[in-house]
């Protein structure tokens, strides 16, 4: 399949102006605190342009401090660049679990349109601010910019620095509990919750905040030559704030969640167009190399 018709629903702006998380969840409602271990996941990718960009994506808390996200989320992460193993491991990356992100201060390339005054600035003010956690982010030692898609292997793990202060963690569903589901009679009604931050919609009109969102949506496919037991095809549709929905850019790495629980299926990867209509894909968690992969940074 041609990469062209995958939108990876990843940091789509640049943090330029102002920074606006690359993805959100469309057409659902504020969290109003149900996801408290939902997370806000801030980079820096130096190998993006000439001068390297900013990014955001989400993830979820597994214990005090693995946080889970996507494969695209972590793999090109500075500066300090660590290999072991084939693994590479940024040490550019920040997340906060607030429900609603300030940024208003954050240093802002209007002001600083030099990218090597804006890169310290922008390092010291995360670093200084306490509801940003430093971490480091190690992908998945297969991922490889989709290219053995449909096992995109779009899996990634920020190590955070410290413990991070949240009443609850999410938790890994059981090894394919997805194929057990797909075999039961009435299984395309199963809804899925996804738990995200950036925008709430594309087109007609653009609509942003930095708040944590949720949205519910059905399955769709589990063995179609997009799924082919790697990914989970949910549905993304307008809601009009009802709750309903999907995910959109920036919501990459959110968790899947069964409905009203907090055992994640998948993580948000990719989609089918820039409008965040009609289809969400995500990474599954349930299959063999997923468990061994984050397994190896649990405690």
């Amino acid at each position: 399949m041609s990469k062209k018709l995958l939108t990876v629903l990843a940091a789509a702006t640049l943090l330029l102006i102002v920074v606006i998380p690359a993805a959100a969840i469309t057409y659902g409602e504020t969290d109003d605190g149900e996801h408290p271990y939902v997370g806000f996941l801030l980079f820096f990718d130096p190998t993006y342009g000439e001068d390297g960009g900013w990014f955001s994506c989400s993830g979820a808390l597994l214990d005090r401090r693995t946080f889970l996200t996507a494969g695209h989320c972590t793999i090109d992460i500075g500066t300090d660049l660590q290999v072991t193993e084939g693994r590479r491991g940024g040490t550019d990356v920040w997340v906060t679990f607030d429900e609603q992100v300030d940024l208003s201060d954050f240093p802002r390339w209007s002001d600083y349109d030099d990218p090597d005054i804006l890169y310290p600035l922008r390092f010291d003010w995360l670093n200084k601010n306490s509801r940003f956690i430093r971490g480091e982010a190690w992908a998945h030692p297969n991922y490889n910019d989709f290219a053995e898609f449909p096992n995109t292997y779009d899996l990634g793990v920020v190590l955070l620095d410290k413990n991070a202060r949240v009443r609850q963690y999410a938790e890994l569903a059981e090894l394919h509990v997805l194929d057990e589901l797909a075999t039961r009679r009435g299984h395309n009604k199963q809804l899925f919750e996804t738990a995200g931050y950036g925008y709430q919609e594309v087109v007609p009109f653009f609509r942003a905040e930095d708040s944590r969102y949720k949205a519910t949506s059905k399955l769709v496919n589990l063995e179609s030559a997009l799924t082919d037991g790697y990914n989970l095809h949910t549905s993304n549709n307008p809601g009009n704030g009802n709750g309903t929905g999907g995910a959109c850019f920036g919501d990459s790495g959110g968790p899947v969640m069964f409905n009203d629980t907090n055992v994640i299926v998948s993580v948000v990867s990719f989609g089918l167009n820039y409008n965040c209509k009609g289809a969400d894909f995500s990474y599954r968690v349930d299959i063999p190399d997923a468990w061994d992969f984050i397994d190896q940074y649990l405690p």
